[in-house]
């Protein structure tokens, strides 16, 4: 529980420093769980957040997720990657401050082949078209061979992105979050 106040207490701090951050709050523990059950736990994955803000689905995920897995949270916004450097000290984790579109690039820099799952909680309403299109790209470059993408946002203006770059799409919604998410699950 303490956890929980400590990531709405930075989201908050965090919001009146940046406005272009997705939500004044973390994402609802109702959020999370419908996410994390998106991810098959029962094997090693390597599994990127991109805007993990301050760890919601972060620590979930690192909860469930094998020994032998990994997970590579990419943050731009300096406070949250900072809270994520000082709160999380597990050797499964990287944490990076760094943009979604150098995600192929960070990848390489570990040596990791391909990814299982790319989880995207950036703020796409705050990015233009071009960029929207090469985080996307990015993200199925580096996924492996029944990879997925998992996108969650507040609007559903991104499933145009994603239908250019996948061939499968499915859409869900959590209801149990402020503002409710609209989740987005991309395969080919």
């Amino acid at each position: 529980m303490m956890k929980n106040i400590g990531q709405t207490f930075q989201y908050i701090r965090t919001y009146w420093k940046d406005r272009k951050i997705a939500s004044v709050t973390p994402s609802s523990s109702f959020a999370v769980k419908r996410i994390c059950g998106k991810i098959d736990f029962t094997r090693d994955n390597v599994i990127v957040e991109c805007g993990p803000g301050s760890g919601g689905f972060s620590f979930a995920i690192l909860n469930k997720m094998s020994q032998n897995s990994k997970l590579i949270l990419i943050e731009s916004n300096r406070d949250f990657y900072e809270y994520l450097q000082r709160h999380i000290n597990d050797r499964r984790v990287f944490v990076f401050y760094d943009n979604a579109i150098n995600l192929p690039c960070i990848v390489k820099q570990l040596g990791i082949g391909d990814v299982n799952y790319v989880i995207l909680g950036i703020p796409f309403s705050f990015t233009d078209n071009e960029l929207n299109h090469r985080i996307i790209a990015n993200s199925k470059r580096v996924l492996r061979k029944g990879g997925r993408l998992i996108v969650y946002q507040f609007s559903s203006r991104i499933k145009k992105y994603l239908q250019h770059h996948f061939e499968e799409i499915h859409t869900g919604f959590e209801l149990l979050n402020v503002p409710p998410l609209i989740i987005f699950e991309a395969s080919d």
